[in-house]
């Protein structure tokens, strides 16, 4: 019988959230494993908290840099899988690398049904380096099509 994990040993608090913009979807057509789409990320910016969990929470907030972008995948399932890859520059000059693998599901009527996604984090040393030690979740939420999209962070405590 496995081990017994008490629910209240885990927790979720709001990290960061970005208002990110983007560049109209630009249509690669089929692969072997769905339709391909990329979406250019323009720029943003984003506000948070690092360390929320701590007795020393500290607001950070910045930019997202031009130059990412989003390759999406829209499997014959009809779950769109989003891999977003780009860089925040945070208000003391940190630049944070983010990758976030996302999964999308969408109801008969073409609304979204399910955004989550797993967030992984590389900050350089200095103030933003509490980012390399925690495990991140989000969800993905279109604002304004083919413009912006808001992404809201969580660290998994």
């Amino acid at each position: 019988m496995p081990p017994d994990f008490p629910a209240d040993q885990l927790r979720l608090l709001p990290c960061w959230q970005a208002h990110v913009d983007i560049a109209p979807t630009r249509v690669h057509g089929p692969g072997p494993f769905g339709g391909r789409n990329v979406v250019p990320i323009t720029g943003g910016r984003f506000q948070g908290t690092l360390a929320p969990e701590s007795d020393d929470p500290r607001p950070f907030e910045g930019v997202v840099l031009p130059g990412g972008f989003d390759l999406q995948r829209e499997r014959p399932d009809g779950v769109k899988e989003l891999e977003a890859i780009y860089h925040m520059q945070a208000s003391d000059g940190s630049v944070i690398e983010i990758r976030n693998l996302a999964l999308l599901t969408y109801d008969a009527d073409g609304g979204l049904q399910y955004s989550r996604s797993r967030i992984f984090v590389e900050a350089p040393e200095g103030p933003c380096a509490w980012l390399n030690t925690r495990v991140f979740v989000g969800s993905v939420e279109v604002v304004r099509p083919q413009e912006q999209v808001l992404i809201r962070s969580f660290v998994l405590v």
